[in-house]
């Protein structure tokens, strides 16, 4: 068989491959688009359908109130997660309709589905104190668990789960009840065996945060101060779960000491009720709440009960909620229109100059969960708050799981400070350094050049150690930061120089702890919180606080609008996909591993130490 050739002219060759080029270009170009609109119509269909589920929704005569923390239980949304006609429940709004249920006549009984959380000690404190709040207006609390804790968080989740009434848990389960640990990794050695020396400054010997880099081990003053930090945990889970089980406290330290447990043991010893399937579970609430009782979740109940806001005026009750949540940085809104702004002490500064300038909400309620960072913005959001208070607002800041270093900075100044008995704050002080990797480079046979105009013009570069002029200025700057950490922490504390050394010195305190030497007012979360607010504004116990979270988080359309505005879409969308899939996946390496955020988390001047805790 002949086979025929035909000689193509290059040039024709060259045009006809560049044309199909921008047609391939152009039909992906068409096709990206045609998926774009896809998606924008698709969330737009969606987001129209739920804004049009405006009409408040009516209580049923008779209901349960069913809440499933199964999954993460969030401080803040900046964003609405899509597709979902209804947003999920916050921690403030969980706690809110907890509270809502028990003045409701309508509500007869509380049912939660617990585990694979990840939940801080204070947090966990927080739900339970709502749970017996709920339980001390006579209705029953039920909780179901396919397991508690029993590769991690153990402690945690069973002092939570002992604050119902009836603990029901799959027969496969495990009670994880083993105490408290805490981990804190060093890698000088590993360091120096790649040749990298880790030149840092710290004040003082409660810091820490530069020991992992320039230590083998843990120094007498840390591992002091970090016992009592897991003493003291421990401590308020045994007295936790020992009256809500009606155990002694000694049966209980008992019990920590021969944990894990089986089931069938966690029952006997009085850990929980029963063990059984979930189905077994809800026919039996049935049969005790009655088959009319319409099961109800929290965002539900929030939008059935919501209250007219009441008027304003001299007696006005407007609280601007504010969050300050995850590590201090110097760089704001990394994560994109969809993405998790983090701390955002720009935005904090922007809202809290807002506040002061139009005088708007009769005070500010603060909330902040933060390890501290960078020293610059947590310095800046202080000054922000005092601008606040200086305009005649009061401001009440309420403390998550930790609140120290600059965590504690931002706060100093507050009104009112409330922390959880079990939040992790202080840590007042500070460090800093830089890594050379000089030896590295001369293995590599790698030589690094220097041109510079300045004494100390290359002081930063990680290619070579400070010399000693650089070592004495770096040595001065974070004298300085010490001074004006410690300085404005008297100020709003009204401490002498006496007491301030007595507190600070990088000391690390639990809020019960540091409830005594004065670096916190009251004990509780929210609930205590809003009670500050009444005192300061001189409203009754019982007068109703018309609270708005600021910002107000976006809809998917409107973060899709400002995408659009800002021409970086693709990137966006993107980083919203990835941010999903990155919450799924952290949801469940946490459930086994733990909160893995204490070793992962970005650093600065004004930061915790890193801790990993397991119980």
């Amino acid at each position: 068989m002949g086979m025929l050739f035909k000689a193509v002219d290059p040039l024709v060759r060259f045009r006809h491959s560049l044309a199909m080029r921008w047609i391939g270009k152009l039909f992906l170009w068409l096709l990206a688009g045609i998926g774009g609109l896809v998606v924008v119509i698709t969330l737009a269909v969606v987001t129209f359908t739920a804004s049009m589920r405006t009409d408040k929704p009516t209580m049923p005569d008779s209901a349960v109130l069913s809440l499933n923390w199964n999954e993460v239980l969030e401080e803040r949304y900046a964003t609405l997660p899509s597709f979902k006609a209804v947003p999920p429940a916050t921690l403030l709004d969980t706690v809110t309709a907890l509270d809502r249920a028990a003045a409701s006549p309508a509500v007869k009984a509380l049912v939660v589905r617990l585990g694979n959380t990840s939940l801080g000690f204070a947090r966990a404190e927080e739900l339970a104190a709502a749970v017996r709040r709920f339980r001390a207006s006579g209705k029953p609390a039920y909780v179901y668990a396919d397991d508690l804790g029993g590769f991690g968080d153990g402690t945690r989740l069973t002092t939570l789960a002992a604050a119902f009434d009836d603990v029901w848990m799959a027969p496969s389960g495990t009670v994880g009840l083993t105490g408290v640990a805490l981990e804190t990794p060093y890698f000088a050695d590993a360091l120096e065996e790649v040749g990298i020396e880790a030149e840092f400054e710290q004040r003082y010997e409660f810091k820490g945060g530069a020991d992992p880099m320039t230590r083998s081990d843990m120094s007498g003053p840390i591992r002091q101060s970090l016992t009592r930090l897991v003493d003291g945990l421990l401590d308020h889970a045994v007295a936790s779960i020992a009256a809500d089980r009606d155990l002694t406290q000694q049966q209980v330290r008992a019990l920590v000491d021969g944990g894990p447990y089986l089931g069938r043991e966690a029952v006997a010893a009085g850990l929980i009720d029963r063990l059984d399937y979930p189905d077994a579970f809800e026919a039996h609430v049935k049969a005790l709440t009655g088959s009319d009782a319409k099961w109800i979740d929290a965002p539900f109940l929030l939008a059935a009960t919501q209250a007219e806001p009441p008027e304003e005026g001299p007696g006005s009750s407007r609280v601007a909620v504010l969050y300050g949540v995850g590590p201090i940085g110097v760089d704001d809104q990394l994560g994109g229109p969809f993405g998790d702004p983090g701390f955002n002490s720009q935005g904090l500064i922007d809202i809290l100059n807002d506040i002061a300038k139009h005088k708007d909400y009769a005070a500010v309620l603060f909330r902040v969960d933060s390890p501290g960072g960078a020293y610059g913005p947590s310095d800046a959001v202080w000054h922000a708050v005092g601008q606040v208070q200086a305009a005649g607002i009061p401001v009440v800041v309420s403390m998550g799981d930790v609140a120290a270093s600059g965590g504690y900075f931002v706060s100093a100044s507050a009104d009112q400070i409330i922390a959880y008995p079990s939040t992790i704050t202080g840590s007042i002080g500070v460090y800093g350094g830089k890594f050379d990797a000089s030896q590295v480079w001369d293995q590599l046979g790698v030589n690094w050049e220097h041109v510079t105009a300045g004494q100390n013009a290359g002081m930063w570069s990680f290619n070579r150690g400070f010399d000693e002029s650089e070592r004495e200025r770096f040595a001065t700057s974070i004298d300085f930061v010490y001074e004006d950490f410690t300085s404005k922490v008297a100020q709003g504390r009204g401490f002498d120089a006496a007491k301030i050394n007595a507190v600070a010195r990088g000391r690390i305190w639990l809020g019960s702890q540091a409830v005594e030497v004065g670096l916190v007012d009251r004990l509780g979360g929210f609930s205590e919180a809003m009670a500050a607010i009444r005192d300061l504004l001189g409203l009754d116990a019982g007068a109703q606080l018309d609270l708005h979270v600021l910002p107000q988080p976006k809809s998917p359309i409107e973060a899709i609008a400002e995408a659009l505005e800002s021409g970086d879409f693709s990137l966006a969308f993107g980083t919203m996909i990835a941010e999903a899939a990155e919450r799924r996946i952290m949801t469940r390496v946490e459930a086994v591993l733990g909160d893995i955020d204490g070793v992962m988390g970005p650093r600065g001047l004004l930061s915790a130490p890193p801790m990993h805790f397991g119980d």
